[in-house]
């Protein structure tokens, strides 16, 4: 990523910069793919849902600081207008470099590659605050070695794994969906051609475009942050459904603004327009933004998780590609009714969400398959069972987890 903004930066002609932003582009991939993964395996158990839900506000973090970046930096009469916000893009990759390598190994791969004992002193690190003797990572180490004898087990291999099992081929249409979800639901048009939407509602100048585009990217950081919260109180279905609901009705609302507007000139319409885009974005930011890879590392089990994960992205970098090329000419050639395009497309969405997608809230990672009704065999003899209570913000709830005797060695 810094090696892309390098060349963005030093760039002299647009195919040069373009060319930066597809190193940019694969980095971003790559990052993409490890970090959700990571996060849900380092986070203690009763943070879990909070940190993997925290982890795509991040987007948000990013976009303000460009927004009000954009706003100073347009005013200055040099290349540098556009450079200085260019170069911004570096930064948190180079917070990155520097602390990268102070991070733990993800466990589950520690172990799947049979070092135990390394696996182990992670858990005890990050979720047994240094004690080795600690029940709950006594168990997790258990349900994860359990786990992962029983995936080693399942013959094939590759992309093919997603095709074996119904529950499998549920889990990659689900992650494909989501993925298709997240780009268009509406905030294609809305972020991507914000400038088109205000200046099709009468508010044209640069200084009010960015000034609101740094504005929209402040509350979205806001919301995102409540909904990240939300997550760790509300079931996944919950937030999928209602936010489904919520968008459509706001996106709705946002469509006939606009096109009171573009027909009468309405001021007020305006204004209702104006309101309402920032009103969608909290829905979306609700359904969609702290779930896009929560979700997806909960379903997935170990053997899936990184391949999942790398299918998400892609399918989502598929669907943005569609909103660069096709939306612009659908705005120019049907102006504000192919927004009516979304709306149908949100009922789509909802029924698809109440359909298939099932709650995962309660589960550890490893239980999670249970949830697709699969069968999860982690009982361990009855003289070595006990209950253990985890004490989770999320959902409290007690367990039946095997104590069985942990062999690190």
């Amino acid at each position: 990523m810094i090696i892309g903004v390098i060349v963005q930066c030093a760039s002299t002609n647009i195919e040069t910069f373009i060319g930066g932003r597809i190193i940019v582009g694969f980095g971003i991939t790559l990052a993409l793919a490890a970090a959700p993964v990571l996060i849900s395996e380092l986070a203690h158990p009763r943070h879990r849902v909070l940190f993997g839900s925290l982890y795509n506000t991040s987007f948000y973090l990013g976009a303000l600081l460009a927004g009000w970046v954009a706003f100073g930096s347009y005013r200055i009469p040099s290349a540098w207008a556009w450079r200085l916000p260019t170069l911004l893009q570096a930064g948190p990759a180079c917070i990155q470099v520097c602390f990268v390598f102070f991070l733990d190994e993800s466990p589950r791969w520690l172990a799947y590659k049979d070092r135990g004992d390394e696996a182990y002193k992670v858990l005890v690190k990050n979720h047994g605050d240094g004690d080795w003797d600690s029940p709950l990572v006594q168990a997790e180490f258990w349900e994860m070695n359990e786990t992962l004898k029983a995936e080693r087990e399942i013959e094939g291999q590759g992309l093919g794994l997603f095709l074996a099992t119904p529950a499998n081929r549920k889990r990659l249409v689900i992650l494909i969906t989501l993925a298709v979800f997240g780009q268009w639901s509406g905030n294609g048009l809305v972020s991507y051609y914000l400038t088109k939407i205000l200046s099709s509602i009468g508010i044209a100048t640069q200084h009010e475009q960015t000034m609101l585009n740094g504005t929209i990217s402040t509350v979205n950081y806001a919301t995102a942050l409540f909904a990240a919260v939300l997550s760790t109180k509300v079931g996944r279905r919950s937030m999928f459904v209602g936010g489904g609901i919520a968008m459509f009705l706001t996106f709705s609302a946002l469509t006939a603004s606009i096109a009171i507007y573009n027909e009468t000139g309405s001021k007020a319409a305006s204004k209702s327009a104006l309101a309402f885009i920032f009103i969608y974005y909290t829905s979306f930011n609700i359904c969609l933004n702290p779930l896009l890879f929560l979700y997806p590392t909960e379903i997935l089990p170990f053997r899936l998780r990184a391949m999942g994960l790398s299918i998400l992205v892609f399918s989502t970098k598929a669907a943005s590609f569609f909103n660069q090329f096709v939306n612009p000419v659908g705005m120019d050639s049907l102006g504000w009714k192919y927004y009516l395009v979304y709306v149908g497309w949100l009922l789509v969405e909802i029924a698809v969400f109440w359909f298939l997608y099932p709650e995962t809230k309660g589960y550890t990672l490893e239980r999670i398959q249970e949830a697709f009704g699969e069968d999860v065999k982690l009982d361990g003899p009855e003289e070595n069972g006990k209950i253990m209570e985890v004490n989770d913000e999320n959902s409290a709830h007690v367990e039946k987890v095997a104590q069985s005797t942990v062999n690190v060695a």
